[in-house]
């Protein structure tokens, strides 16, 4: 993605029972593709350990501590966006192509504290964006509204879960 982010939303379709993630960037580029249940889960968990692994919060000498700063920041960043916004359905250019691709492969890696998250379909062309501890914030709170839209009952003990088995697998 050559612009930076300008917009997201996120829908839930139930007649596909896929969610619709939709980003509109600053140069007038839409990308779209759907996500599946399975793939929306990974996704919050990735975008969980990356705000676990926030250098503010990291150093918090205890749990209540670390959690407290999660929330303190978590409440900054969504009072900072513009959810009343309307999304604008205008755009110049769809690079992904016309018809949405389903999210096939999810790359990940963490540079400079931001997440590199790309998301590719079965075939064509991925997306790469760049997210900050506040655009992770905003990414999760769209992502669990629509998966609740969806009653796929998403729990935190769940992505607590999964974080575990993967400590133990590496």
């Amino acid at each position: 993605m050559s612009g930076s982010i300008s917009q997201m939303q996120m829908i839930y379709n139930s007649e596909k029972d896929r969610i619709l993630i939709r980003v509109n960037s600053t140069d007038k580029k839409e990308f779209r593709f759907w996500v599946t249940r399975r793939y929306a889960f990974l996704m919050l968990k990735i975008l969980k350990d990356h705000r676990e692994s926030d250098p503010d919060v990291v150093i918090q000498a205890t749990p209540e501590a670390k959690q407290t700063l999660q929330s303190f920041k978590q409440e900054k960043a969504i009072g900072q966006t513009g959810f009343s916004k309307k999304f604008e359905e205008e755009a110049n250019e769809l690079p992904l192509r016309s018809e949405v691709q389903v999210a096939f492969k999810l790359n990940y890696g963490v540079k400079d504290s931001n997440l590199q998250l790309g998301v590719q379909p079965k075939e064509g062309q991925s997306i790469s964006v760049l997210i900050n501890q506040d655009l992770n914030v905003i990414l999760t709170q769209l992502l669990r509204a629509a998966a609740k839209k969806a009653d796929w009952k998403f729990s935190e003990s769940q992505e607590n879960m999964v974080s575990e088995e993967r400590k133990i697998i590496n």
